[in-house]
Order: C-alpha cells, then sequence, then structure tokens
C-alpha cells in the first residue's frame, strides 16, 4: 500500500552534474540523485515519479498537468530558477494551486545558492507553505522527502 504518491521535478542544467562537480560535489551525477530518491521513497512506502526536463515550458506544463496527480512535490529548478524568459507568473500560479490544496512543496537545491560566490537569485519556489532545502547535495533530497513523508502521514 502507497504512503502517497510524490513527483520529483528537475529542471534545466541538471541532466549534467559535471559543471557542479567541480566546485560542488564530487562525481554526483543526476542518476545518483535518481537512486537514493527511489530507494529513500521505497523505504516510507512513497511511490515516485523522478522527472528531468530540459525545456522549462515542458517542465512548467508537466508541473501544471500533475497537480491533481500528485499527493507532494520536490522542485529543483535549477536553470530554470536562473532563466530570464521564463514565466514566473504562471510558475508562482502552479505553486499556489498545490499549497492551496494543502500539498506539500519543497524547493530542493544541491549547491548552496547563498554561498558569496553563487550570483544566483532564489527566484524558484517563493510561495508561502513551501519548504526549501539548499547546499546538501542528494542528501538535500532525503531530507526533502523525510519531511514531506511526515506532513504525509500527519494527514
Amino acid at each position: 500500500m502507497s504512503n502517497g504518491k510524490l513527483l520529483i521535478i528537475n529542471g534545466p542544467g541538471l541532466s549534467d552534474l559535471s559543471e557542479l562537480n567541480e566546485t560542488v560535489h564530487d562525481g554526483l551525477s543526476l542518476a545518483d540523485v535518481k537512486q537514493k530518491c527511489i530507494k529513500t521513497c521505497e523505504g516510507f512506502g512513497l511511490e515516485v515519479d523522478f522527472r528531468q526536463n530540459d525545456d522549462e515550458s515542458e517542465l512548467l506544463s508537466g508541473l501544471i498537468n500533475d497537480i491533481n496527480n500528485f499527493d507532494a512535490f520536490i522542485i529543483n529548478p535549477a536553470g530554470f530558477a536562473e532563466s530570464s524568459f521564463i514565466d514566473y507568473e504562471a510558475f508562482s500560479t502552479a505553486i499556489n494551486k498545490i499549497t492551496n490544496q494543502s500539498k506539500p512543496v519543497i524547493e530542493v537545491r544541491i549547491e548552496n545558492i547563498f554561498k558569496p560566490d553563487i550570483s544566483r537569485p532564489l527566484r524558484g519556489v517563493e510561495s508561502g507553505g513551501v519548504g526549501f532545502v539548499s547546499g546538501l547535495g542528494q542528501y538535500g533530497y532525503v531530507l526533502a522527502i523525510q519531511s514531506i513523508n511526515k506532513k504525509l502521514s500527519n494527514k
């Protein structure tokens, strides 16, 4: 029996973590992250759909189309949050729809975006009722999954 359905969405730039590996996490790949997430979800009895998409419009439409199909969401916008041409209003609207349904949403960043040498704006999940994890590598996903499991278990 499933304890809930979790959608993990990863944005542009995460298909190849080699740039991050030089400065952030030695040898980390998206496949490693996916396996860690699947194993963690299995331990909690959560169903998981792990996705990555370099096309920002497809990423956003996938999120919007799946709002009613999942109980919780983890989003790593990666390059998505850095883009100057993404429709932040549509993204915020989608996040608000999720949180208005009392579904947990956690933004995860592999790198620590608060380090002084990282000039990236915090522009991903900005709505209330949303968690945020940054700088813990693949373990940020694990922490987010643990938190979501706790929230879903308390419902």
